[in-house]
């Protein structure tokens, strides 16, 4: 066996090894929780736009606005809201 083959199934072997570990999907359900979060943000803000365009105000979508209606949720918006209305 050449060196790529050892190489390869040792890293083989040490993956499966972490998949075993119940420690090894900690960040993982951070990771899944964190994107969760991002994508129910960028839907509270399309839906939010949607309505509030009748009433020419708009949010814009970005990672920055998104982040903060996905974690903080209802008060994150009405935070935007506030910042956009009177602030900018």
């Amino acid at each position: 066996m050449d060196n790529l083959t050892i190489g390869l199934v040792v890293a083989v072997a040490v993956l499966v090894f972490l998949l075993m570990n119940q420690s090894a999907w900690g960040w993982v359900k951070w990771i899944g929780w964190g994107l969760g979060n991002v994508v129910i943000g960028s839907i509270i803000l399309f839906l939010f736009n949607l309505v509030a365009e009748s009433f020419s105000f708009e949010i814009p979508v970005n990672p920055v606005t998104v982040t903060i209606t996905g974690f903080l949720g209802f008060p994150g918006l009405v935070a935007l809201v506030i910042i956009k209305q009177f602030i900018l």
